[in-house]
């Protein structure tokens, strides 16, 4: 049985009634007419808990209504706790991974936690004005703290906050709100793995010769993608970042790596909720295949 989270709500989709005298929860399949069992269920995986922000949004001259930002806001943080209540209501569930687990992941505590490990991060930064930054004589890149999002530009198209490097941001200026600052690091090529239950499903991705994808394979280009090839992290790479993943109780996620041009990995972050399609497909690796045999070995062992 599959539930998306951004259809749940929706009551063209589910019907949904909790009731706690019973201590029930009844969803019902609109399109298929069908009732979801949700007491037979045993094992759960969790592909992906969005905490919606209701962090406060500035109100901007003519473009953002006031009542529309605090509505959302409203609408944000009911859905959070619905979403609580449902992914708590039967305490006898299996979670892989638990979706406080998920949301416990931290890009700054992760940081601290690999560096401990004795994997290699980046030399990384957090400011709010270009002073203390004039200091550090290497090339800096910025990224989003927490999440990349996206904005539709005025010219067109959609600006993504993804990594920059910080001599190609023309509009910085002296002071900004807080932000992450890392070293470039010159890589060779880009690793993205899939974890799975302490196995490795890795890929490598040759990004640097473009220029839409050297900073940031994310900034796709779709007219000529990177080559993408199945990859082997040397054992001692592995080790560490399965210990890592203990630290973070994940089972399971996406990890991003550098391999550098003198031949260092830099351990980048970690996403629980990744995406593995885009390492499954171009490596054939059939994770989703993989992922099932998972789950039915975990129900069987119990």
């Amino acid at each position: 049985m599959r539930l998306n989270i951004d259809e749940i709500n929706n009551p063209k989709l589910y019907n949904i009634f909790i009731d706690f005298q019973s201590e029930k929860i009844i969803i019902t399949d609109v399109l298929l007419n069908h009732k979801v069992n949700l007491e037979e269920i045993k094992i759960v995986w969790c592909r992906r808990f969005i905490d919606q922000s209701s962090e406060s949004i500035t109100k901007m001259a003519g473009i953002i209504d006031h009542n529309a930002v605090t509505l959302s806001k409203f609408i944000f943080a009911e859905t959070n706790k619905f979403l609580r209540i449902l992914f708590d209501f039967y305490p006898n569930w299996k979670w892989y991974d638990y979706y406080k687990d998920i949301l416990s992941v931290e890009k700054m505590h992760v940081l601290k936690i690999a560096k401990k490990i004795g994997l290699t991060i980046p030399e990384t930064y957090i400011a709010n004005n270009l002073h203390p930054l004039q200091n550090i004589e290497k090339d800096l890149i910025t990224k989003p703290i927490y999440e990349a999002t996206s904005f539709n530009a005025k010219e067109g198209g959609i600006f993504v906050t993804h990594t920059k490097k910080v001599s190609d941001i023309k509009s910085t200026g002296k002071s900004f709100s807080n932000s992450l600052f890392q070293e470039e690091i010159k890589k060779r090529f880009e690793i993205r793995v899939f974890f799975l239950e302490s196995k490795f499903y890795s890929m490598a991705i040759f990004s640097n010769k473009n220029k839409h994808t050297k900073v940031d394979f994310r900034n796709y280009d779709f007219k000529r993608p990177n080559r993408r090839i199945p990859f082997k992290l040397p054992q001692k790479i592995e080790d560490m970042l399965r210990n890592l993943m203990k630290e973070l109780h994940l089972t399971m996620g996406s990890i991003d790596l550098i391999k550098s041009y003198d031949n260092q990995y830099y351990f980048l972050e970690v996403n629980p909720v990744g995406q593995f399609g885009m390492v499954s497909y171009p490596c054939n690796y059939f994770i989703e295949e993989e992922l099932v045999l998972h789950l039915k070995n975990k129900l069987y062992a119990e």
